[in-house]
């Protein structure tokens, strides 16, 4: 009943398909490499986020009373605060006279 040379339905059919297929991948109109390429909207640019980075280098060690006397000098805490909202480095000249340790306290009057 059975031969060897019986196919099933589909086993016949498949190498007609990969000749159609293959046929109309051959038979698409080529690229038209003639065509105008547009112009790039932006240029875009890189720039490395580490590329300004700086290592870590030790500061000189000094005196923590010469510290603590030139953060006085500076006007304290709230010289540093001012610095950071206003974006300039506090300076001494900027700073309360020395001679009056109380200047700044209670917005800047006497009590």
């Amino acid at each position: 009943m059975l031969t060897s040379s019986y196919l099933p339905p589909f086993r016949a059919l498949l190498p007609s398909t990969l000749v159609l297929f293959a046929g109309a991948a051959f038979a698409q109109a080529p690229a038209d490499t003639e065509a105008p390429k547009p112009a790039p909207l932006a240029t875009l640019q890189y720039a490395s986020p580490i590329g300004a980075y700086q290592g870590y280098a030790d500061q000189p060690v000094q005196s923590w009373r010469e510290a603590n006397d030139r953060v006085g000098q500076i006007g304290g805490w709230r010289a540093y605060a001012k610095e950071i909202k206003s974006g300039e480095p506090a300076s001494a000249k900027d700073a309360a006279p020395a001679s009056d340790p109380h200047t700044g306290h209670h917005g800047g009057g006497k009590p």
